[in-house]
């Protein structure tokens, strides 16, 4: 009941009970227990924010979220309190191996020289290819 009778009734917006809604579904999932996720929406878009044990708990939380009937979108800003680098967890690391990468200008550059060589070749045999089918008929009936 209200406080007084002419108090309006409280209105929960459909982002509010959108937002409520994702954030229960993540304290109910067990993948995430103890994970501080804060969520919040906006046009259907959530968006999540804090810091995770690991990036596996990222992940989980944007899929959660995602998941969710009536999410248009997530953006999952979500941080990992430690370096991915110092797990032993094989999902950590190639992630953080991608994350780690940098690429190599000279590696792009030979990468580059060596597709630009295999095209050259190519056309060289495609040219004589062409000129031996049509020489060839002429050389030996004539």
């Amino acid at each position: 009941m209200w406080s007084g009778p002419f108090e309006d009734p409280p209105v929960i917006s459909q982002d509010l009970r959108l937002a409520w809604r994702v954030t229960e579904r993540i304290v109910a999932d067990a993948r995430l227990a103890g994970e501080p996720i804060g969520v919040v929406a906006q046009n259907r878009v959530v968006t999540l924010t804090g810091v995770v044990g690991s990036v596996r708990a990222r992940a989980v939380a944007g899929e959660v979220a995602g998941g969710f009937p009536g999410v248009a979108d997530v953006c999952n800003r979500l941080e990992t309190a430690c370096p991915a680098g110092a797990t032993t967890d094989p999902f950590e690391q190639l992630v953080a191996q991608w994350a780690g990468e940098r690429p190599d200008p000279a590696r792009l550059i030979r990468a580059r020289l060596r597709r630009e060589r295999l095209l050259k070749a190519a056309v060289v045999l495609a040219a004589l290819s062409v000129v031996l089918l049509v020489l060839l008929p002429r050389l030996t009936t004539g």
